[in-house]
């Protein structure tokens, strides 16, 4: 049986597939319509791919098949959710991770469908396409504030608490570190917590404290270099810890926040999904009822 380690590497090299072959399909289309896609509206109709990348043509209607499958397969993560369906089949972190994907080739597809050609009811549900994806990207952020074990169900506070303790005192006993130090070091590397604040800052100062880690966590290192005997390996290890611990600590701190984000999040997500589902819908209800069809 593979290990976790070669379970998440398998996974990732799957991921990345998928990316990889999406983008060189969406960016050889986008090079080789370009002088069309760059051409003024009024004028496409003479141009000589016209009927080929037209939303109605071969090609923009078959890139419109594709977006659509995906923006469909995106609902498979609810079902998977709740259990409907798909049962407890896979975990559900591999799911999101699908469902991320989907959420952000999906529209991809559909812009190049719609060759940039975007008004009337089209453009809203462009735009509410492109809200789903971008609220969808800050939705996975915010899943991951929240501790999961390693079968994708959320940690309870104890749980946590028990492995900040365990980690706590792994880092004073092995590598003879104090508490005070500790606190200094998490600091340094997620910043200051105050649960008081609101959740809006606290999602600024999240993404601001992530986006920096590596200068943060460099500079942790550098301090430890200087101020202990403890070899390059050690230091590696301890760093480890130390953001393990941070961000566990961060978890704990602001427990109550993180979970009002991720409610904030729903509110926001849900009725931009909506709306683009409708519209998709009486757009492809559309598009059949006057006879528009593909290679079929």
């Amino acid at each position: 049986m593979p290990s976790s380690k070669n379970r998440i590497s398998f996974k990732r090299i799957v991921l990345f597939t998928l990316y990889s072959v999406s983008l060189i399909v969406l960016f050889y289309y986008l090079y080789d319509g370009f002088n069309y896609y760059s051409t003024p509206f009024l004028e496409r109709a003479h141009h000589p791919d016209h009927q080929a990348i037209k939303p109605g043509g071969i090609r923009g209607h078959g890139l419109g098949i594709i977006g659509t499958l995906m923006m469909l397969l995106l609902l498979t993560y609810s079902l998977r959710k709740k259990n409907i369906l798909f049962g407890n089949i896979g975990k559900i972190g591999n799911w999101l991770d699908f469902h991320i994907f989907l959420g952000i080739m999906g529209p991809l597809f559909v812009i190049l469908h719609s060759a940039f050609k975007l008004n009337g009811i089209v453009a809203i549900s462009f735009w509410s396409m492109i809200s789903v994806a971008l609220s969808g990207i800050l939705g996975r952020y915010l899943y991951m504030q929240i501790p999961r074990n390693i079968s994708g169900h959320e940690l309870n506070l104890k749980d946590l608490e028990n492995t900040n303790n365990k980690i706590l005192l792994e880092i004073e006993s092995d590598y003879s570190v104090n508490r005070t130090d500790v606190d200094k070091f998490e600091t340094m590397i997620v910043g200051s917590l105050d649960a008081n604040r609101s959740e809006l800052y606290i999602l600024v100062s999240f993404l601001l404290a992530d986006l920096f880690r590596f200068f943060r966590v460099k500079k942790v290192g550098k301090i430890l270099r200087r101020s202990t005997r403890l070899s390059k390996r050690q230091i590696r290890i301890l760093i480890g810890l130390m953001k393990k611990k941070a961000y566990i600590h961060r978890r704990l701190i602001l427990w109550n926040k993180i979970h009002q984000l991720f409610h904030y999040w729903h509110v926001f997500h849900k009725p931009f999904a909506f709306i683009m589902y409708f519209i998709m819908v009486v757009h492809v209800a559309l598009t059949i009822f006057f006879g528009y069809t593909w290679i079929f």
